[in-house]
């Protein structure tokens, strides 16, 4: 048996020294290989790493002059399970271990590929981290059937020992920097302000959220006191109180609570917000986060209702009025002057026939106008048209009777319930007006039709345009009907292009 040659115990102390400068490096595997292999004439080496519970190859290495394609192939390809093949022999060992000629190692899973590049013998040794658990494992290959000298045992236990706690730190780094990163893109992607302030009530952290809301860059906020900064002049000192409370007593008011508040951008403007507050499960003094949602929008929805609801209150008073005007300026006035035209004819009748038949007669004219003034009075309501025959009849009677040349596009066939019939006579009728009055032009164009459960009426013409349905009480007025039915009316109207007021009407 041939015996390898003492390795140079100075040379194993440079080497070391070596590894040590190449690990303060990031990827420093392959360089490792490198510096070892080199050092102490191997021909080819391999590092070993656990990767979803078995040992993966992440670097190789060839001695200059020397070409193992084939073998680093094979080597990357593997997954070793702990006790399989040398690499995996030294992860459940935890020890150096030799293998002079592996060619007859019936256990070695690369044998084949190792003779056909001329590799014979393997030394393997463990990279252990401080608690002696295995970061991965250093493998280095040979054509020479040598053992080795006792030198290389001793030192590959402090090299393993060196490059295990450095592999360790570098897999803590990442995972520090992954979790981060992780954090980073949670904290960019939310969608709620999102706010982490210390004990001392400065501003740890301020999410693009919170950067849009309040109207700060995040190296403005960061680093200011919380309290300064999108908190109201007049709740500042309660809010520091509060903290000085909690951080003596820990008992907490409004910890993991919803609470709405009132908040402050950079200009100065209040707002309302909803706030809660968690303190965040670290070591050392208390940290707290603050998840911010803008109210403004739902504050202006609920008023925008309430401003609805009074409008609709306040037309069906005055509609009331304005029928109680118009049956007492009209048709009750027609049947007061009808009842004292009978009234007359009773008293002629016995001793006037004539003039009384003449009376009966005028009774009879009065009659006829006060029935037709009282169908007027109801076609203004309600059209019997739209109750007897349907949406197509009263549009047609709309069409008939309209001011300017209306053309209908499109009308579904059917019947729809009495509610969605009425609101979209009104549309096209309050729109057909509105032509008529501002619009500048003699035609407009009707088209209904059916779209995702919805009847959509369109009244569109080429006029003027310029049209605002926020200034307009009739355009308001026939917001607040669809509004009621839980639908939607939309006006564009860019000036010099015409109108088109369009409605969508829940079926």
């Amino acid at each position: 048996m041939t015996q390898r040659p003492a390795v140079d115990v100075a040379l194993l102390l440079r080497l070391e020294h070596a590894i040590a400068e190449i690990l303060t490096a990031p990827q420093a595997g392959g360089a490792v290989l490198d510096a070892i292999g080199q050092a102490l004439g191997w021909s080819a080496g391999a590092l070993w790493q656990v990767h979803g519970g078995a040992l993966r190859c992440t670097a190789t290495w060839s001695a200059p002059g020397h070409d193992h394609a084939a073998f680093e192939a094979a080597t990357r390809a593997l997954a070793l399970a702990p006790g399989q093949g040398l690499p995996g022999a030294v992860w459940r060992s935890g020890e150096p271990a030799w293998v002079r000629d592996f060619g007859r190692e019936a256990a070695f899973p690369r044998a084949v590929a190792a003779a056909d590049a001329g590799l014979r013998a393997a030394f393997c040794f463990p990279l252990l981290s401080a608690d002696s658990s295995v970061e991965g494992i250093v493998e280095f290959l040979t054509g020479r059937l040598e053992d080795p000298p006792a030198e290389l045992l001793s030192t590959a236990k402090s090299l393993g020992r060196r490059i295990g706690e450095a592999l360790h730190r570098a897999r803590s780094d990442e995972s520090v920097r992954r979790s981060e990163a992780q954090l980073r893109a949670v904290l960019d992607s939310a969608l709620d302000c999102i706010v982490i302030a210390d004990a001392d009530g400065t501003v740890l952290e301020f999410n693009p959220a919170a950067c849009r809301t309040f109207g700060y860059e995040r190296h403005e906020a960061v680093g200011r006191e919380l309290a300064g900064l999108i908190i109201p002049p007049q709740l500042r000192e309660q809010h520091r109180q509060g903290l000085q409370r909690y951080l003596m007593t820990q008992r907490p008011q409004v910890l993991d609570t919803r609470v709405e508040i009132v908040g402050m951008r950079s200009d100065g403007t209040q707002f309302p917000v909803e706030l809660t507050i968690t303190r965040v499960a670290v070591d050392g003094p208390p940290i707290f986060s603050g998840y911010l949602r803008d109210l403004s929008a739902q504050h202006a929805a609920a008023e925008e209702l309430r401003a609805s609801r009074r409008r609709i209150m306040e037309t069906a008073v005055g509609e009331r009025q304005r029928l109680e005007r118009d049956l007492h300026d009209g048709a009750q006035q027609s049947l007061v002057g009808l009842g004292m035209t009978l009234a007359r004819a009773r008293t002629a009748l016995p001793d006037e026939p004539a003039r009384a038949a003449a009376i009966l007669d005028d009774a009879i004219a009065a009659l006829e106008e006060a029935a037709i003034e009282l169908r007027n009075f109801a076609r203004g309501i309600h059209p019997s048209s739209l109750t007897r025959y349907g949406l197509g009849a009263a549009v047609a009677d709309l069409a008939r009777r309209s001011p300017v040349e209306l053309r209908v596009a499109a009308l579904p066939p059917e019947r729809f319930p009495a509610a969605v019939e009425s609101a979209a006579y009104f549309v096209i009728s309050e729109a057909l007006t509105n032509v008529a009055r501002y619009s500048g032009t003699d035609a407009a164009v009707v088209t209904l039709a059916i779209e995702d459960g919805a009847l959509v009426v369109t009244v569109a013409d080429d006029g003027r345009g310029g049209a605002d349905a926020a200034l307009g009480s009739g355009l308001r007025g026939l917001a607040d009907r669809m509004a009621m039915l839980d639908g939607s009316l939309d006006v564009h109207s860019p000036a010099g292009q015409g109108t088109v007021v369009r409605a969508r009407i829940p079926v």
